[in-house]
This record gives structure tokens, C-alpha cells and sequence, in this order.
């Protein structure tokens, strides 16, 4: 009797990759993002692909073509700790400001003093 051979139901992440064209990485991101074929799950890290699923995948592609540009995903961040560029800048500037906040001072001082001498106000 001659052995029938045995076509697997199923392919690894590899051989589901070969089956569609694509690189294994690739797969693997569009599974990621919820966009890739279905998946069967024998516990925490294998992961495997029926056939059924991977024809389905090809023909949802094919059937309704879309735009060769996808929609551009969104990530929010959260602000970071500000760069030393930033930093220094800022200390450059409260510098500046003391700096011109003491000189207005001065003048002012200087333009009050100069008017209480010009005009008699001023007590000794």
C-alpha cells in the first residue's frame, strides 16, 4: 500500500508567510495590529494559521482593492522631559530677564531721583 501524503491544515508563522508571499516579520506586525489572517492559539507562544483563514486573508485583499496609501496610524505620546537645548534656552532667558528687569529698575529709580532733584521734592 502506498502512504497517502499529509497535507497539514494548519502552517507556522514561516510557512503561512511563504504561503502568502510576504516576509514572516511582516506577518507577524499585521497580526499585531489586528489587520492580519485569523489564527489558531495552542497555548502562550505558538500560534498557527489554517489555510481556510489564509485563503480568506488573500481573497478580502484582493477582492476589495484598496489604496495603495493606508491610513496613517496615531500615536499618542506623552510629553518627554524636555532636551538640553530647551533647558539652556530657558535659563538664558530668566537670565535676560533679571538682567533687563534690574536695568528698568535702575531707570526708573534714576528717572524718579533726577524729577524729586528738578523739582524740589526731594528731602535731605
Amino acid at each position: 500500500m502506498a502512504q497517502s501524503p499529509v497535507t497539514p491544515k494548519v502552517l507556522r508563522y514561516r510557512d503561512a508567510a511563504t504561503y502568502l508571499g510576504i516576509s514572516h516579520g511582516r506577518l507577524r506586525n499585521l497580526v499585531s495590529e489586528g489587520r492580519g489572517p485569523a489564527s489558531v492559539t495552542y497555548g502562550k507562544r505558538d500560534r498557527a494559521f489554517p489555510i481556510a483563514a489564509l485563503d480568506a486573508f488573500i481573497d478580502q485583499r484582493t477582492t476589495g482593492y484598496q489604496s495603495a496609501t493606508p491610513e496613517p496610524i496615531t500615536v499618542k505620546r506623552r510629553p518627554g522631559r524636555p532636551r538640553k537645548t530647551e533647558q539652556r534656552n530657558q535659563k538664558q532667558m530668566a537670565h535676560w530677564t533679571a538682567v533687563m528687569m534690574a536695568l528698568f529698575m535702575t531707570y526708573l529709580l534714576w528717572a524718579y531721583g533726577f524729577l524729586g532733584l528738578a523739582t524740589g521734592f526731594m528731602t535731605n
